[in-house]
């Protein structure tokens, strides 16, 4: 509990203090902020900058989620009827993406679409279509697609291994019932299947809400460090109100409103878990 109480209540009872005062330079230089009141929020909620950008953050995560969940839990049902050798391999596989570091990862997508060198744009080329020195990111929908796919691609051994590990705990006597009175593979994994795993579902889907949510890494190494505004996600407009600008309070504001949001946004997920424990 003391360990808790420093790592994770002491910062966040700080970060509130802040979020209700003026600190930039002239504060940290005078070592005390002015108290402004829920000020730094009212600029925050009236700036129409930044509903675009927590309307871009929430369809960003969405895409995220829905693309991990919809794939990690196609392979983990593939898994399921894989051969034992080719299981092992593949288990293997998705271990070693989960043990390469973030950095590593991130740099090895960015150099596959890299201006220069990019490796898909060779591939392109050898179909017959001329795309030498294109630019992904120079349209967001494509620049937020490979930047979605290097998240989607680093959570999908989690999801996998996790969403198996459940599957292999669904009774056989449940599902061989199923088979002999008829059922298809759709109405075994709707009637039987799912309703099993919803709470692991449920889990991975709040999980991964929490985590893409506030992807930061991957846009900050993708874009030089240096994003356009039309890349900005609520971490990354949280950082730059802080520390590009030096408004501190108003980058402790931010971030409170993104802890809240999140909260919102898995609670009912959370309560609903703890309904189904409960039953």
């Amino acid at each position: 509990m003391l360990a808790l109480g420093i790592i994770l209540c002491f910062p966040i009872y700080k970060l509130i203090q802040l979020s209700f005062e003026k600190y930039g330079l002239a504060e940290i230089i005078a070592g005390k902020g002015t108290f402004v009141g829920v000020q730094n929020f009212a600029n925050t909620f009236s700036d129409p900058e930044f509903w675009k950008i927590l309307q871009r953050t929430v369809f960003f995560t969405a895409g995220m989620v829905a693309v991990s969940v919809i794939v990690g839990a196609w392979i983990a049902h593939l898994m399921v009827k894989m051969n034992p050798i080719i299981r092992n391999v593949l288990n293997g596989v998705l271990i070693l993406v989960w043990a390469m570091p973030q950095l590593v990862s991130i740099s090895v997508w960015r150099w596959m679409f890299s201006f220069n060198f990019s490796i898909v744009t060779a591939v392109i080329n050898s179909l017959g279509f001329e795309m030498n020195n294109h630019n992904y990111f120079v349209n967001t929908f494509s620049g937020f697609m490979i930047i979605g796919g290097c998240v989607a691609w680093g959570a999908l051994p989690f999801i996998s291994i996790s969403i198996y590990a459940a599957l292999t705990q669904v009774p056989r006597e449940l599902l061989e019932a199923a088979e002999i009175d008829g059922a298809n593979s759709r109405q075994v994994f709707r009637t039987i299947i799912f309703p099993i795993l919803l709470p692991v579902y449920i889990i991975i889907i709040s999980l991964s809400v929490i985590w893409d949510f506030q992807v930061f890494s991957h846009i900050w190494i993708f874009l030089d460090s240096r994003p356009p505004a039309e890349y900005y996600t609520i971490a990354i407009y949280a950082f730059q109100k802080s520390f590009g600008l030096s408004e501190y309070g108003m980058g402790a504001a931010i971030s409170l409103i993104m802890i809240l949001t999140l909260i919102s946004i898995t609670g009912y997920y959370l309560r609903q878990m703890m309904k189904m424990g409960n039953e």
